[in-house]
């Protein structure tokens, strides 16, 4: 009798355990679109909706028949919006797609299109912006002015303006904020644009990186840095 009530028990949990996992499972959603003039080219972004601000999972669909599907299931993305471009970066005449998620560990994806002998599409390296700052820039802070120098430029701005009351002169700390890094796609070069500053919430500009494909990875091949107008005060 105590074994037969410990087997109903056991399957009463497992029972309630099934439908608590159930009822908060994931739901498939299509977290982006990008329309074309041409079906076989619209992209739909598809993942996991794990809460409100979690997604997972990912799969990317080219065009409208569900016959090119890619899965990704190690992408995560946040609350905030993601970004589909379509276009050629790699010079080959085909249409690439380049998905940007709200991740800052991990926020570039690209999948080249290629001819084998079909058309496919395959996702290939992105240099990190973080990898590409410590390879091609140089950025201190002496007193009140901060020195940046690209392989391009070396470019001098005066904090003083700025008037920024946690920034002290003594203070050396200059950095990029990856988390506020944004990407878009500009004459069929990927750019990316992160924020420069000296204390926090104290921009003083961004760098722009502008991306070029090696064969094997898009690489940072240029960068420049546009300064910020300080705030007029009365």
């Amino acid at each position: 009798m105590i074994k037969s009530m410990s087997i109903l028990i056991f399957y009463l949990m497992m029972f309630f355990a099934m439908s608590f996992e159930n009822a908060y499972a994931a739901e498939r959603v299509v977290v982006n679109s990008l329309h074309t003039d041409r079906w076989y080219n619209n992209v739909y972004l598809m993942a996991d909706k794990i809460d409100w601000m979690t997604f997972r999972n990912f799969t990317v669909q080219v065009g409208d028949k569900g016959e090119d599907l890619y899965h990704f299931p190690k992408w995560e993305s946040g609350k905030y919006d993601t970004y589909l471009f379509r276009d050629d970066l790699d010079g080959n005449k085909l249409t690439d797609v380049i998905i940007v998620l709200d991740n800052f560990q991990d926020p570039i994806h690209i999948l080249n299109q290629v001819l084998e002998p079909y058309s496919v599409y395959k996702e290939v390296p992105v240099e990190p912006v973080n990898d590409a700052v410590k390879r091609l820039v140089r950025m201190k802070k002496e007193g009140n002015i901060v020195t940046i120098k690209t392989k391009q430029k070396t470019y001098k701005v005066n904090v003083k303006p700025f008037h920024y009351t946690t920034a002290k002169p003594s203070s050396t700390k200059v950095y990029i904020d990856l988390d506020e890094t944004d990407y878009t796609v500009l004459n069929h070069k990927l750019i990316a644009e992160a924020p420069v500053l000296i204390t926090i919430g104290g921009g003083i500009g961004y760098l722009k990186f502008t991306y070029g494909w090696n064969g094997s990875r898009y690489e940072v091949k240029s960068v420049s840095f546009k300064q910020d107008i300080p705030k007029q005060y009365d």
